[in-house]
């Protein structure tokens, strides 16, 4: 049995990564700061706890999420740059992200201002867009998965490890980690198929504990808190902090609907409604479609837009009623929970037997139906091949190997796998037949000819008496005509002038053109090298350029979801912020313009009131040097004592509210520098030069001269590792 130890200092996982000190721990793992000696940059290596790490399940689901989660790369997604196995312990290796988790910010500051909330949320969400697209889910969404930089940059950290962990995520037992069941989702408190949509939802959670500094649903057990994703509303977020756009209140509830398709369905449709929010805070957001507006189940129902602050208020009414009959009619109530908890639990299992009672059934599922799986030991291959077929039609997948044998004839299978007395039932989806037949004693083996022109590969097999069949598979790294494999393998045995399938590479496959319309340019560049593509030609949709720090995508040529070959140039139509907000919404008046009031030298406090009275929706900030780390504008505390360096626009310059404001934040002794540089360090003045002259003789020597001059030396630190 393995005995997870931690790691001192010193220690060097897989002959790379020296361990520099602990960072943390988990539920699933030890963190630790290290030195990569590859690259000399710092790296957070995770190793998994021994109870996880024992587990042979663990294990595999473990390797397989670690290369999904290696696979994803994106700017607002802590990377995962190695895995592996050390001394018999899995680890992970993840890019070092200085700054805290989303959790410690929040337990330290309370709620965060929505105007500096919604900003980190859109980066998540972007984040979860990339992973979604690549169909890897998160399933643990939840503020200690979120590092949030200094220069507030949002990271989503522990893509694949809540995956691995189990195959619903979270269970109601055995172990469940609190600081999950009170994000999870509805799907997921009932052990139920857990989607992107999933996601969502816990973001959805994770938002409106960001706004208002209190989970949405809490209690004394896991039970308790998962029975409420159930069935519960919780207090729309404006009545707690009053202050809230009610927008995102609509925003919100939509996010946390307890039917699944009366969410927002792509983490794409959740940033584009917030990145419209930023702009219009007035707007209609979270607009639930008509067609999923009721839920199959009563206790679950999804709460309509137009009546979610009347829901809001009856269920408070129902809760101070309850609380009063309590307070008076203890006993008599208390036997009513026990009553309720009990029928809760038995509709449960009741709905889940109906639902796996009713439900169609799922062909790669548990109520696929069985068929009678044949022995074929014995029979000849050619006349077992409408069986075969049958099968394939099933679903099952049926795989040949060639053995030499001195007493069956060829063509005669030796064995199968999965065996069978001609009685076994099997559900062939998903299931490989394995198939060994005979090739007697005149047989050869494949030759290589991976990487030849398919039509040097053809001449080559033909030659020693194969017959060759085509075909052509698109390949991104295979040049056109090249072979990219045979069926059979190279080496394999096979009966002399057995047919060989040569399959070679075609070119680029075709891509589908992502959207990057209302996307930054630079946001939409990068999405396009993604896919394989090109940003093309640009016009501009007013008569001048947009700077390129306010470069947006209006249009773009071909349209989304065309399918194209790969490095396809886009054209595209560019223009501002505004310009792009002009064109989606034509009907709507844009905000006025405002003159930039002066706030250099102000504490950001003033600066965020005098903003606010503007109408400004976005404020960028970013930190003036290292040692402003230890001041957080998402701490209401600090307000008062970080001050505005730089700003832009300038002081009286005329601008949009809508194109936000950005401010570059340090210390009151940041300022002080700044406006009044320290003078620059001098050298310490050279003493004069000391002259001795020697009592006179009578033969007087010249006169000597000694000057003495002072040294200085500077001795460096050698720099850490």
């Amino acid at each position: 049995m393995i005995t997870m130890q931690p790691f001192p200092a010193g220690t060097v996982v897989a002959e790379r990564y020296r361990v520099v000190r602990t960072l943390g721990q988990g539920g699933m793992a030890t963190v630790y700061l290290a030195f990569d000696a590859d690259t000399g940059e710092r790296v957070a290596v995770k190793v998994m706890h021994a109870d996880l790490a024992n587990d042979p399940e663990f294990v595999r689901r473990f390797a397989t999420e670690a290369r999904a989660a290696a696979s994803l790369d994106h700017p607002n997604i802590v990377r995962v740059l190695d895995y592996g196995s050390h001394d018999g312990v899995r680890y992970i290796v993840q890019e070092y992200v200085e700054g805290n988790t989303l959790k410690e910010i929040i337990r330290r500051h309370g709620a965060i201002d929505y105007r500096l909330a919604t900003p980190l949320l859109i980066q998540i969400g972007l984040a979860l867009e990339h992973a979604h697209n690549r169909e890897v889910i998160h399933r643990d969404i939840k503020p200690q998965n979120i590092l949030i930089t200094p220069d507030m940059v949002a990271k989503v950290t522990d893509f694949g490890i809540a995956r691995a962990s189990s195959t619903n995520t979270i269970t109601l037992t055995g172990g469940v980690v609190m600081g999950s069941v009170h994000y999870f989702s509805p799907e997921q408190a009932r052990g139920g198929q857990v989607t992107a949509r999933s996601d969502l939802y816990s973001l959805g959670i994770m938002f409106y504990e960001m706004l208002t500094g209190r989970l949405p649903f809490d209690g004394e057990s896991s039970v308790a808190v998962a029975i409420k994703h159930l069935q519960e509303v919780p207090p729309a977020p404006t009545t707690i902090i009053s202050s809230l756009p009610p927008a995102l209140d609509r925003i919100i509830n939509r996010a946390i609907q307890k039917n699944p398709d009366a969410r927002y369905q792509t983490a794409r449709e959740l940033v584009d409604e917030l990145d419209a929010f930023m702009v219009d805070p007035q707007g209609v957001y979270g607009v639930i479609p008509k067609s999923a507006a009721v839920w199959e189940d009563a206790s679950t129902s999804a709460i309509g837009v137009q009546n979610a602050e009347s829901n809001f208020r009856k269920m408070q009414e129902i809760e101070r009623t309850y609380n009063k009959r309590r307070s008076s009619r203890f006993r008599e109530t208390a036997i009513a929970v026990t009553v309720v908890t009990v029928a809760i639990v038995l509709l449960a299992i009741l709905t889940v037997y109906l639902v796996n009672r009713f439900s169609p059934p799922d062909p790669g599922g548990s109520d696929q139906e069985e068929i009678v799986l044949p022995n074929f030991q014995g029979s000849s291959l050619g006349d077992i091949q409408n069986q075969l077929a049958a099968l394939e039609e099933a679903g099952m997948k049926i795989e040949q190997r060639f053995e030499e044998s001195e007493t069956v004839l060829p063509d005669i299978v030796l064995r199968q796998e999965p065996e069978s007395d001609g009685n076994v039932k099997i559900k062939p989806k998903g299931v490989t037949l394995t198939l060994y037949i005979s090739i007697g004693q005149d047989s050869e083996r494949v030759p290589d000819v991976v990487g030849q022109t398919s039509s040097l590969a053809d001449i080559s097999l033909r030659s020693q008496g194969f017959v060759v069949k085509f075909t052509t598979e698109a390949s991104d790294t295979v040049p056109k005509g090249q072979v990219i494999r045979t069926v059979p393998e190279a080496g394999e045995l096979v009966p002399h002038g057995a047919t060989i399938e040569l399959v070679y590479s075609a070119g680029p496959s075709h891509v589908l053109v992502p959207s990057i319309t209302g996307l930054r340019y630079e946001v939409a560049i990068e999405l396009l090298t993604e896919h394989s593509l090109l940003i093309g030609g640009e016009s501009y949709i007013s008569d001048k350029a947009p700077p390129a720090s306010d470069k947006w995508i209006i249009q773009q040529t071909p349209e989304a979801r065309t399918r194209v070959p790969q490095n396809t140039p886009v054209t595209v139509v560019v223009g501002t912020a505004q310009e792009l907000y002009d064109y989606e919404n034509p009907t709507t008046t844009p905000k006025a313009d405002q003159t930039m009031p002066l706030l250099e030298g102000s504490t950001f406090a003033v600066a965020n009131d005098k903003l606010s009275s503007l109408g400004v929706s976005t404020i960028r900030m970013k930190r003036w040097s290292e040692s402003t780390t230890t001041l957080n504008p998402l701490n209401k505390d600090d307000a008062g004592k970080i001050y505005i360096i730089l700003q832009s626009p300038a002081p009286g310059v005329t601008f949009n509210p809508v194109d936000g404001v950005d401010l570059i934040y340090g210390s009151e002794l940041d300022y002080q520098n700044y406006i009044d540089p320290p003078p620059p360090p001098t050298d310490p003045p050279t003493p004069p030069p000391t002259t001795t002259t020697p009592p006179p003789t009578t033969t007087s020597p010249p006169p000597t001269t000694t000057t003495t001059t002072e040294t200085t030396t500077t001795t460096v630190a050698p720099e850490e590792g």
